[in-house]
């Protein structure tokens, strides 16, 4: 039904795909980046919206509640939600692809974001964004869900950047900011700096490029001048599960805002903080 009604200002857009979590306890819950990086924006007491790709799963419903009651959301129906088994150990977080949830593709929403941010978690966004592109909006991606090698039954495994078709490239060189963990770019090298090199050898000059290191923090590049942003609090006790989401989430509030890229990273840090904080006080 056609509305005249004006499109829905929001601080920012959140794009991608909602996914079912199998944990070594038995238990499952909604998670992926769309919802960790949605859930940070309500905490900084903006004004956010999702655009995502879920399926009919019990936990994926509860997910999408919850994103109801604090968010403008519109869900694109899927067969069933992306699936990933979490392992923890000693050594770090694995993950097992357990199947994707297919493509979404609709036409922009009757939204009016200041910045857009799109957070794949299984390569659900082509090349055209999921046909979320809002004029106007500042843009940043979280590059993850494009950089896993995604095999139903495997353990998740880097992808290397030149695994990129072009048309997406050209569309991720357009954005205001890149954010990748460490972890992601395993393929493009291995440190920090040789990634950061490698993305701007990929992406051009346009974006600026963020590198998170965990408890270390993050490195940013703005056309090449590079700065370290530490945490603003370490968090013990608490799984870091989205966090990253939530760093990258800070950093396009505040470049919506008006923020250059240095403040919007240290905002992206201050968040990511909060968010840990926020999940710590949740578990008593």
């Amino acid at each position: 039904m056609l509305t005249d009604a004006p499109p829905i200002e929001l601080d920012l857009l959140v794009v991608g795909g909602l996914t079912v979590d199998h944990f070594s306890d038995g238990h499952r819950a909604a998670g992926g980046s769309v919802l960790h990086a949605t859930r940070a924006a309500v905490l900084a007491g903006r004004r956010a919206g999702a655009v995502l790709l879920a399926g009919p799963e019990p936990e994926a419903r509860a997910g999408l509640r919850e994103l109801d009651e604090r968010v403008e959301l519109h869900v694109e129906p899927a067969p069933q939600s992306i699936g990933f088994e979490h392992r923890e150990s000693p050594s770090g977080r694995r993950m097992r692809f357990l199947h994707g949830g297919g493509l979404l593709a609709c036409p922009p929403r009757a939204f009016r974001p200041r910045a857009v941010l799109y957070a794949p978690v299984a390569d659900e966004l082509g090349p055209g964004l999921g046909g979320q592109q809002y004029p106007g909006a500042v843009t940043g991606a979280i590059l993850q869900g494009w950089l896993r090698q995604l095999e139903p039954g495997a353990w998740v495994r880097p992808l290397g950047l030149p695994a990129l078709p072009d048309p997406l490239r050209a569309r991720l060189a357009g954005c205001a900011i890149l954010v990748a963990s460490e972890e992601d770019l395993a393929e493009a090298g291995p440190d920090p700096e040789t990634q950061l090199h490698t993305l701007r050898a990929t992406f051009g000059q346009q974006p600026g490029l963020a590198v998170t290191v965990g408890v270390d923090g993050a490195w940013i590049d703005a056309a090449g001048r590079r700065v370290h942003v530490p945490v603003t609090e370490e968090v013990r006790g608490v799984s870091t599960v989205g966090a990253g989401d939530a760093f990258a989430a800070g950093i396009l509030l505040a470049l919506g805002s008006g923020s250059n890229l240095a403040a919007a990273a240290r905002a992206g840090a201050d968040l990511a903080s909060r968010f840990l904080r926020a999940r710590q006080a949740a578990a008593g």
